[in-house]
Protein backbone atom coordinates (compact mmCIF):
# COMPACT_ATOMS: atom_id res chain seq x y z
CA UNK A 1 0.00 0.00 0.00
CA UNK A 2 0.87 3.54 -0.52
CA UNK A 3 0.32 6.32 2.04
CA UNK A 4 0.55 10.03 1.77
CA UNK A 5 2.24 11.55 5.97
CA UNK A 6 1.93 15.24 6.34
CA UNK A 7 4.13 16.68 8.49
CA UNK A 8 6.19 13.66 8.08
CA UNK A 9 9.23 15.14 9.90
CA UNK A 10 7.50 16.13 13.06
CA UNK A 11 7.20 14.44 16.06
CA UNK A 12 4.13 12.08 15.21
CA UNK A 13 4.98 11.93 11.47
CA UNK A 14 8.52 10.81 11.59
CA UNK A 15 7.00 7.57 13.83
CA UNK A 16 4.16 7.26 11.52
CA UNK A 17 6.55 7.26 8.74
CA UNK A 18 9.26 4.90 10.01
CA UNK A 19 6.29 2.47 11.19
CA UNK A 20 5.15 2.17 7.83
CA UNK A 21 7.97 1.54 6.36
CA UNK A 22 9.07 -1.04 8.27
CA UNK A 23 6.12 -3.12 7.29
CA UNK A 24 6.88 -2.63 3.87
CA UNK A 25 4.74 0.25 2.93
CA UNK A 26 5.26 3.16 0.11
CA UNK A 27 5.46 6.80 1.69
CA UNK A 28 4.81 9.78 0.70
CA UNK A 29 6.36 12.14 2.66
CA UNK A 30 5.30 15.92 2.57
CA UNK A 31 7.14 18.81 4.27
CA UNK A 32 7.85 22.42 3.61
CA UNK A 33 11.32 21.83 3.44
CA UNK A 34 13.10 19.27 1.35
CA UNK A 35 16.18 19.52 3.58
CA UNK A 36 14.59 18.22 6.33
CA UNK A 37 13.25 15.33 4.10
CA UNK A 38 16.60 13.61 3.60
CA UNK A 39 16.71 11.21 6.75
CA UNK A 40 13.01 10.08 5.09
CA UNK A 41 14.35 9.75 1.80
CA UNK A 42 17.66 7.74 3.13
CA UNK A 43 14.84 5.28 4.54
CA UNK A 44 12.95 4.66 1.41
CA UNK A 45 10.75 7.53 1.35
CA UNK A 46 9.03 9.31 -1.58
CA UNK A 47 10.00 13.15 -0.51
CA UNK A 48 7.13 16.02 -1.73
CA UNK A 49 7.44 19.27 -0.71
CA UNK A 50 4.27 20.75 0.38
CA UNK A 51 3.35 23.60 2.60
CA UNK A 52 0.56 22.07 4.59
CA UNK A 53 -2.59 24.83 3.25
CA UNK A 54 -1.60 24.57 -0.54
CA UNK A 55 -4.57 22.74 -1.99
CA UNK A 56 -3.18 22.58 -4.97
CA UNK A 57 0.13 20.91 -3.97
CA UNK A 58 -2.09 18.59 -1.33
CA UNK A 59 -4.27 17.33 -4.11
CA UNK A 60 -1.60 16.19 -5.87
CA UNK A 61 0.01 14.62 -2.79
CA UNK A 62 -3.23 12.99 -1.99
CA UNK A 63 -3.43 11.39 -5.32
CA UNK A 64 -2.55 7.75 -6.15
CA UNK A 65 -2.19 6.78 -2.56
CA UNK A 66 -4.05 4.41 -0.66
CA UNK A 67 -4.80 6.85 2.17
CA UNK A 68 -3.61 9.96 4.20
CA UNK A 69 -2.52 11.43 7.66
CA UNK A 70 -3.05 15.27 8.23
CA UNK A 71 -2.85 17.42 10.75
CA UNK A 72 -3.07 21.34 11.29
CA UNK A 73 0.34 21.85 12.87
CA UNK A 74 1.69 24.47 15.20
CA UNK A 75 2.46 27.80 13.50
CA UNK A 76 4.35 29.83 16.07
CA UNK A 77 5.20 32.89 13.92
CA UNK A 78 1.47 33.37 13.10
CA UNK A 79 -0.19 36.64 13.42
CA UNK A 80 -3.49 35.02 13.75
CA UNK A 81 -3.51 31.32 15.02
CA UNK A 82 -7.34 30.98 14.24
CA UNK A 83 -6.98 32.16 10.78
CA UNK A 84 -4.01 30.04 10.05
CA UNK A 85 -5.83 26.95 11.12
CA UNK A 86 -9.13 27.72 8.95
CA UNK A 87 -7.06 28.23 5.55
CA UNK A 88 -5.06 25.28 6.63
CA UNK A 89 -8.44 23.61 7.04
CA UNK A 90 -9.86 24.82 4.20
CA UNK A 91 -6.89 23.67 1.83
CA UNK A 92 -7.03 20.54 3.17
CA UNK A 93 -10.68 19.13 3.11
CA UNK A 94 -10.43 20.81 -0.65
CA UNK A 95 -7.68 18.34 -1.43
CA UNK A 96 -9.41 15.24 0.05
CA UNK A 97 -12.12 15.87 -2.11
CA UNK A 98 -10.28 17.22 -4.74
CA UNK A 99 -8.30 13.76 -4.54
CA UNK A 100 -10.80 11.08 -4.50
CA UNK A 101 -8.59 9.51 -1.68
CA UNK A 102 -10.84 7.58 0.37
CA UNK A 103 -9.28 6.76 3.76
CA UNK A 104 -7.82 9.56 5.82
CA UNK A 105 -6.39 9.79 9.63
CA UNK A 106 -6.76 12.80 11.46
CA UNK A 107 -5.07 14.39 14.04
CA UNK A 108 -7.03 16.39 15.92
CA UNK A 109 -7.36 17.24 19.80
CA UNK A 110 -8.76 16.53 23.30
CA UNK A 111 -11.68 19.02 24.13
CA UNK A 112 -11.97 19.29 19.99
CA UNK A 113 -15.66 19.04 20.79
CA UNK A 114 -16.16 21.91 22.74
CA UNK A 115 -16.88 24.82 19.97
CA UNK A 116 -15.96 28.03 22.23
CA UNK A 117 -13.03 27.85 23.63
CA UNK A 118 -10.22 30.85 23.54
CA UNK A 119 -7.54 28.63 21.99
CA UNK A 120 -6.68 26.59 18.76
CA UNK A 121 -8.73 24.04 20.49
CA UNK A 122 -11.72 25.78 18.92
CA UNK A 123 -9.80 25.72 15.59
CA UNK A 124 -9.98 21.58 15.61
CA UNK A 125 -13.82 22.37 16.54
CA UNK A 126 -13.98 24.08 13.23
CA UNK A 127 -11.45 21.94 11.64
CA UNK A 128 -13.85 18.42 12.41
CA UNK A 129 -17.19 20.24 11.11
CA UNK A 130 -15.64 21.40 8.28
CA UNK A 131 -14.25 17.41 7.67
CA UNK A 132 -17.84 16.19 8.74
CA UNK A 133 -18.92 17.48 5.32
CA UNK A 134 -17.06 15.39 2.97
CA UNK A 135 -18.40 12.30 1.54
CA UNK A 136 -17.14 8.94 0.51
CA UNK A 137 -14.04 8.86 2.47
CA UNK A 138 -13.73 6.76 5.64
CA UNK A 139 -11.71 9.60 8.28
CA UNK A 140 -10.40 8.51 11.29
CA UNK A 141 -10.22 11.01 13.71
CA UNK A 142 -7.99 11.55 16.93
CA UNK A 143 -8.41 13.36 19.51
CA UNK A 144 -4.87 12.69 22.03
CA UNK A 145 -5.15 14.57 25.10
CA UNK A 146 -1.77 16.23 26.53
CA UNK A 147 1.58 15.12 25.05
CA UNK A 148 3.99 13.53 27.74
CA UNK A 149 7.02 14.85 25.16
CA UNK A 150 5.64 18.48 26.44
CA UNK A 151 8.27 17.87 29.32
CA UNK A 152 10.89 18.29 26.93
CA UNK A 153 10.65 22.33 26.64
CA UNK A 154 11.97 21.78 29.86
CA UNK A 155 14.73 19.64 29.64
CA UNK A 156 17.50 22.21 29.80
CA UNK A 157 16.37 23.63 33.60
CA UNK A 158 15.81 19.67 34.16
CA UNK A 159 19.54 18.79 33.43
CA UNK A 160 21.17 21.99 34.27
CA UNK A 161 18.74 23.32 37.99
CA UNK A 162 16.67 20.58 38.83
CA UNK A 163 13.50 21.73 37.95
CA UNK A 164 11.12 21.86 34.99
CA UNK A 165 7.93 24.47 34.97
CA UNK A 166 4.79 25.01 33.32
CA UNK A 167 1.46 26.99 34.01
CA UNK A 168 -0.45 23.48 34.84
CA UNK A 169 -1.40 23.32 38.31
CA UNK A 170 1.12 21.23 40.17
CA UNK A 171 -1.87 18.95 41.39
CA UNK A 172 -4.28 18.82 38.29
CA UNK A 173 -4.64 14.97 36.92
CA UNK A 174 -3.77 15.27 32.90
CA UNK A 175 -3.80 12.25 30.69
CA UNK A 176 -0.67 12.36 29.56
CA UNK A 177 -0.40 10.79 26.34
CA UNK A 178 3.04 9.60 24.72
CA UNK A 179 3.37 10.32 21.09
CA UNK A 180 4.14 7.28 19.95
CA UNK A 181 1.31 5.77 21.36
CA UNK A 182 -0.72 8.39 19.01
CA UNK A 183 1.28 7.04 16.19
CA UNK A 184 1.02 3.45 16.54
CA UNK A 185 -3.31 4.27 16.68
CA UNK A 186 -2.87 6.15 13.53
CA UNK A 187 -1.13 3.35 11.49
CA UNK A 188 -3.42 1.02 12.37
CA UNK A 189 -6.30 3.02 11.57
CA UNK A 190 -4.10 3.17 8.03
CA UNK A 191 -3.23 -0.43 7.55
CA UNK A 192 -6.25 -2.37 9.17
CA UNK A 193 -9.98 -2.76 8.80
CA UNK A 194 -11.44 -0.45 12.00
CA UNK A 195 -14.20 1.88 12.18
CA UNK A 196 -14.24 4.91 11.72
CA UNK A 197 -15.23 8.06 13.27
CA UNK A 198 -13.95 10.34 16.02
CA UNK A 199 -11.57 8.47 18.58
CA UNK A 200 -10.30 9.51 21.79
CA UNK A 201 -6.97 8.96 23.18
CA UNK A 202 -6.43 9.34 27.18
CA UNK A 203 -3.24 8.61 28.21
CA UNK A 204 -2.69 5.17 30.44
CA UNK A 205 -3.29 6.84 33.47
CA UNK A 206 -4.42 10.39 35.42
CA UNK A 207 -1.06 12.05 36.53
CA UNK A 208 -0.54 15.39 37.92
CA UNK A 209 2.68 17.30 37.22
CA UNK A 210 3.90 16.50 41.05
CA UNK A 211 3.27 13.12 40.26
CA UNK A 212 5.31 12.99 37.15
CA UNK A 213 7.97 15.00 38.89
CA UNK A 214 8.26 12.79 41.48
CA UNK A 215 8.89 9.86 39.16
CA UNK A 216 11.31 11.61 37.13
CA UNK A 217 13.36 12.27 39.86
CA UNK A 218 13.74 8.39 40.78
CA UNK A 219 13.87 7.18 36.95
CA UNK A 220 16.45 10.15 36.60
CA UNK A 221 18.67 9.83 40.03
CA UNK A 222 17.58 13.39 40.46
CA UNK A 223 16.26 13.70 43.81
CA UNK A 224 16.05 17.32 44.04
CA UNK A 225 13.96 17.58 41.15
CA UNK A 226 11.22 19.95 41.50
CA UNK A 227 8.16 21.33 39.67
CA UNK A 228 7.14 24.82 39.34
CA UNK A 229 3.59 26.14 39.26
CA UNK A 230 4.81 29.25 36.59
CA UNK A 231 2.20 32.13 36.18
CA UNK A 232 1.08 33.01 32.68
CA UNK A 233 2.48 35.85 32.24
CA UNK A 234 6.00 34.14 33.09
CA UNK A 235 5.10 31.48 30.60
CA UNK A 236 3.98 34.09 27.92
CA UNK A 237 7.42 35.96 28.29
CA UNK A 238 9.25 32.90 27.96
CA UNK A 239 7.58 31.75 24.71
CA UNK A 240 8.18 35.01 23.31
CA UNK A 241 11.81 35.01 24.29
CA UNK A 242 13.09 31.84 24.35
CA UNK A 243 10.84 30.55 21.50
CA UNK A 244 10.42 33.27 19.45
CA UNK A 245 6.59 32.84 19.16
CA UNK A 246 3.92 35.64 18.20
CA UNK A 247 2.17 37.00 20.49
CA UNK A 248 -1.18 35.87 19.41
CA UNK A 249 0.30 32.41 19.25
CA UNK A 250 1.38 33.24 22.95
CA UNK A 251 -1.97 34.12 24.28
CA UNK A 252 -3.33 31.19 22.58
CA UNK A 253 -1.45 28.63 24.29
CA UNK A 254 -1.94 30.06 27.40
CA UNK A 255 -5.61 29.94 26.74
CA UNK A 256 -5.21 26.50 26.72
CA UNK A 257 -3.61 25.81 29.68
CA UNK A 258 -6.26 28.02 31.58
CA UNK A 259 -8.56 26.10 29.92
CA UNK A 260 -6.94 23.11 31.77
CA UNK A 261 -6.82 24.37 34.74
CA UNK A 262 -10.27 25.56 34.72
CA UNK A 263 -11.56 21.55 34.54
CA UNK A 264 -12.82 22.87 30.99
CA UNK A 265 -10.15 20.77 28.82
CA UNK A 266 -11.04 17.38 29.07
CA UNK A 267 -12.41 14.24 27.09
CA UNK A 268 -16.07 14.27 25.85
CA UNK A 269 -16.22 10.34 26.60
CA UNK A 270 -15.18 8.39 30.00
CA UNK A 271 -12.08 6.27 30.15
CA UNK A 272 -12.54 3.14 28.57
CA UNK A 273 -10.07 0.21 27.30
CA UNK A 274 -10.21 0.83 24.03
CA UNK A 275 -9.18 4.74 24.40
CA UNK A 276 -6.78 4.22 26.96
CA UNK A 277 -3.55 4.62 25.41
CA UNK A 278 -0.28 1.82 27.01
CA UNK A 279 2.28 4.06 27.91
CA UNK A 280 2.59 5.09 31.25
CA UNK A 281 4.61 8.03 32.54
CA UNK A 282 7.50 5.85 34.26
CA UNK A 283 8.19 4.04 30.88
CA UNK A 284 8.66 7.54 29.20
CA UNK A 285 10.70 8.90 31.48
CA UNK A 286 12.78 5.55 31.25
CA UNK A 287 13.52 5.58 27.37
CA UNK A 288 12.79 9.09 26.24
CA UNK A 289 14.12 11.17 29.03
CA UNK A 290 17.23 8.49 30.11
CA UNK A 291 19.36 11.67 28.37
CA UNK A 292 18.52 13.31 31.58
CA UNK A 293 19.79 10.92 33.97
CA UNK A 294 22.00 12.65 36.39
Amino acid sequence: MKYTILGATGQIGSQITESLLSLGHEVRAISRNRESLDAMAKLGAEPFVSTLDDSQKLTEAFSDVDGAFTLIPPDLSAPNVREFMRNTSRAQVKAIQDSGINQVAILSSIGAHIPDNDSHISGHYEHEQRLATLTDVDLHIFRPDYFMENVLFSAGTIQNMNFWSSPLKADLPINMTATKDIAAHVVSALTEDQETGVKELIGHESISCLEATSIMAEVLNRPELKYIEATYEDTKNAIIQYRGASENYTDDLINMYKAYNDGILVPEHSRTPENTTPTSFREFAESTLAFLKA
